[in-house]
């Protein structure tokens, strides 16, 4: 590498810094302390690693900016490692006393390193002698200054290893392994930074690319709230680039060879033929040391996932056809008992409660003994975590973590009442499905990292398995309770039918018996009315007997009348029709009525309006019965304007009159049986129009309403459910 790529190299490295400072505050926690921490430990990196560039300076540097620069870089290095110590303190949570002492100690180094500084201060120190070695003032503040950050390292590492052995295995302790390889990053990059060589930035040239690896890791630690397992992460970069070191050294010797073959080829041989035959050749090789490779190296530096592989293959054989949910979760727990040596386990189905709780149903547990249902609040913190998070989560961290101090208290003594030491939340997409609950293995031995992988795995396979039997489920239910509802409507339908007909056969039965005296009657009647010996007086007599049985007679004729229309009315038979022309023929049966009446009608069937499901004959008469009262209770010279047009998933068709209008108090019983306004609104009757056209539009699907100033005219309106057409 040239003095001007190393150049190039050692000036972007700086700036790496300040890009991770930039991306953590952008995309990292809500804690500020941490982001503030770290973000001042980047920035001073970013200074030391400046510093470097003073070596490629040559004349161009003054020899006071290359001298104050370098004690700049150095002592910007030792509060670098400060700031490591106390972002490892606030990003675990580190409150035990002994924090305080690492940082004060340090500090204290730090302050001596100073004083001791020979190219700071112009007092000097005496040489003095140990054992044979003379030590200089320049030896002695060497080492205390790479004592300085190397105890600071050293205490974060002391810190951080002192978590990891009192916590289980968790999502926080993944988060400790990174930040683990992150201080012994941070520490070898500090050894080849503390080789100082005059003209020689090659060592430090080292330690920054290696300190800013160490800082990515840091940054993206802190930044993500869920890390991957460390060690199926290098084991995936491991297996990939073995992977392709092998195939470039496979393919590196083919090519050589079909080279030095064609450079070797007598005069006139055919060179196109033979590398065609070496491409097929080529890749047929290819093709087969990839999958070998691949396996191979999936095997060397991947066995959790091999091994996992072979645990889902073997329990999508066990399950088959898809069961019953409690049936598929019994099995479930049998296949997590035999893979993680553990008989406490429970399989919880969630449900999605009032305003955002969750709810956890108990579907099978390897003892038989379900706990009650549980409810959790949708803010609290165990809840969120397991929605937003498919990762194991241990008990310890619901009581040390932080994180988890607002938790209800009741939700904790839920959890305790449980006493299951590792939870696993169930997610068929972004759905939380369900929640296992794990007590401790056999032997209270620990959860170990290659048993989270393998649960994590089987998780994944069972949580679409079990949504899919739990629709299927509902499926099935729905499935019984709509064919008991058919069921039922099918005697309902089948008694009204029955209803009607006996209904039908009655009116037709007692019409004739109902009219049959009064035709007795009439007939006597008329008999004495017409025989010469009645005299005036009997006459009178005779003619009011006669005008009183008219009244009794007329409501009779009227219900055996009216009784036939309802009759017709029993059956629909419901096809694809237009709105426009049923309305359109109707305008025209009633023209004569109108321009008897010199009423305009306006209506512009026009428009291409959607089809409806209906019966035409029927909702014709509904139409009909409206229209006819807008024409019967018009003014003289007045108006009807007919609209048909869509209302959101209906139809919607208006009559406007210019008539007399409704009063406000008749409104209300205008759709009563039996019932007609007259003129004034205030007569009464045998009035069945607007009844009918009410119960026609209803057994529609549809509705009817009306708006009605009195003296200004009625507007109905006639709302038909939408049908598109195929």
């Amino acid at each position: 590498m040239t003095l001007t790529q190393q150049f190039l190299l050692v000036s972007i490295l700086p700036l790496a810094f300040l890009v991770m400072a930039i991306y953590l505050w952008r995309q990292g926690p809500q804690q500020r302390p941490i982001r503030l921490y770290w973000s001042l430990t980047l920035v001073l990196c970013a200074i030391w690693a400046s510093s470097v560039l003073r070596f490629y300076g040559g004349v161009t540097f003054s020899v006071p900016l290359v001298f104050t620069w370098g004690i700049i870089g150095r002592y910007a290095f030792s509060l670098a490692a400060l700031g490591v110590l106390v972002a490892t303190v606030t990003h675990l949570h580190i409150h035990n006393g002994f924090e305080r002492v690492a940082i004060a100690f340090n500090c204290l180094l730090l302050a001596t390193t100073i004083l001791l500084d020979p190219a700071i201060w112009p007092y000097k120190i005496p040489s003095f002698q140990i054992v044979s070695y003379t030590v200089r003032q320049f030896d002695l503040w060497a080492a205390v200054w790479i004592a300085s950050w190397l105890m600071a390292i050293l205490s974060a590492w002391l810190l951080t290893q002192q978590i990891r052995n009192s916590s289980e295995r968790s999502y926080l302790h993944i988060q400790i392994q990174y930040w683990l390889l992150m201080l012994t990053l941070f520490w070898i990059g500090g050894g080849f930074a503390s080789v100082q060589q005059p003209g020689q930035p090659v060592w430090q040239e080292a330690g920054v690319l290696i300190i800013t690896l160490a800082m990515a890791i840091g940054t993206f630690g802190i930044a993500k709230t869920q890390l991957p397992e460390l060690r199926l992460t290098i084991g995936r970069i491991l297996s990939s680039l073995s992977g392709s070191l092998i195939l470039f050294g496979l393919t590196w010797l083919a090519l050589s060879f079909v080279v030095s073959t064609v450079q070797g080829l007598p005069a006139g041989a055919n060179a196109e033929l033979i590398l065609i035959v070496a491409a097929a050749l080529f890749a047929g090789v290819f093709t087969w040391s990839y999958r070998w490779v691949n396996r191979l190296t999936r095997r060397i530096f991947l066995p959790a996932v091999t091994r996992r592989e072979e645990v889902l293959a073997n329990f999508t054989e066990v399950i088959g056809n898809l069961p019953e949910p409690a049936q598929l979760g019994k099995l479930f727990l049998r296949v997590v008992q035999s893979t993680l040596a553990t008989d406490e386990a429970i399989l919880f189905v969630a449900e999605d409660g009032p305003k955002g709780q969750l709810i956890l149903r108990p579907l099978a547990s390897l003892d038989d003994v379900l706990p009650e249902t549980a409810d959790f609040s949708g803010q609290s913190p165990f809840t969120q975590h397991l929605r937003d998070f498919p990762v194991p989560l241990a008990y310890e961290d619901i009581t040390t973590t932080p994180y988890f101090d607002e938790m209800p208290a009741q939700e904790r003594e839920i959890l305790a009442k449980w006493n299951r030491v590792l939870f696993m939340p169930l997610h068929a997409g972004k759905s939380l499905v369900g929640l296992l609950a794990l007590g401790a293995r056999f032997a209270s031995e620990p959860y170990r990292r290659e048993d989270l992988d393998t649960l994590q795995s089987l998780a994944t396979q069972i949580s679409p398995l079990l949504a899919q039997a739990q629709n299927l489920m509902s499926l099935r239910a729905i499935n019984d309770y709509v064919f008991q509802l058919n069921q039922s409507l099918a005697r309902e339908k089948q008694y009204l039918k029955e209803l009607s007909d006996l209904y039908g056969r009655f009116i037709n039965l007692i019409s004739p018996e109902l009219r049959r005296p009064f035709a007795d009657i009439e007939q006597q009647i008329q008999q004495l009315q017409e025989s010469e010996t009645t005299d005036p007086m009997q006459h009178h007599q005779l003619h009011t007997i006669r005008r009183q049985i008219e009244a009794i007679k007329s409501p009779i004729d009227n219900l055996i009348t009216l009784s036939g229309r309802l009759q017709r009315h029993a059956n629909f038979h419901f096809e694809l029709v237009h709105l426009n022309e049923i309305t359109h023929n109707v305008v025209r049966s009633l023209e004569k009525m109108a321009d008897a009446r010199n009423v305009t009608i306006h209506f512009n069937p026009h428009t291409p309006l959607p089809a409806i499901l209906a019966d035409e004959t029927q909702l014709r008469e509904a139409i009909y019965h409206i229209l006819h009262n807008a024409i019967k209770f018009n003014k003289i010279g007045g108006s009807v304007r007919l609209e048909c047009g869509i209302s959101g998933n209906e139809l919607c068709l208006s009559i406007k009159d210019t008539g007399v209008g409704i009063p406000e108090e008749r409104l209300k019983n205008i759709w009563d049986s039996f019932v007609r306004l007259s003129h004034n609104g205030a007569g009464r009757g045998s009035g069945l129009g607007l009844a009918l056209a009410r119960f026609i539009v209803m057994a529609h699907g549809g509705r009817i309403n009306v708006e009605s100033e009195y003296g200004a005219g009625s507007t109905f309106y006639i709302f038909l459910p939408l049908v598109f057409e195929d």
